[in-house]
């Protein structure tokens, strides 16, 4: 009986080509989402432009902003 739990595979254990994939694989992931969401973020902005940029829409605006900026900046090489 030790016989055959010794030839399974220890469980939680992956190939190491799997855990050297990981990091390719969860950049690729990032690339592509904040590619999108920099492609999504200006539809954010509509609401706020009627009333013009200022007072209680400066604050939302800037982080809007903010946020585009980095989207654009981690997604600017997805699919390359």
């Amino acid at each position: 009986m030790s016989g055959a739990h010794s030839q399974s595979p220890r469980f939680g254990a992956l190939p190491t080509s799997t855990l050297a994939s990981l990091p390719a694989l969860a950049s690729k992931t990032v690339r592509g989402l904040a590619f999108w969401l920099a492609v999504v973020f200006p539809l954010a902005y509509i609401p706020l432009l009627p009333g013009g940029i200022g007072g209680s829409e400066l604050l939302p605006f800037l982080a809007l902003l903010a946020g585009n900026v980095l989207a654009l900046t981690l997604g600017h090489d997805h699919a390359r």
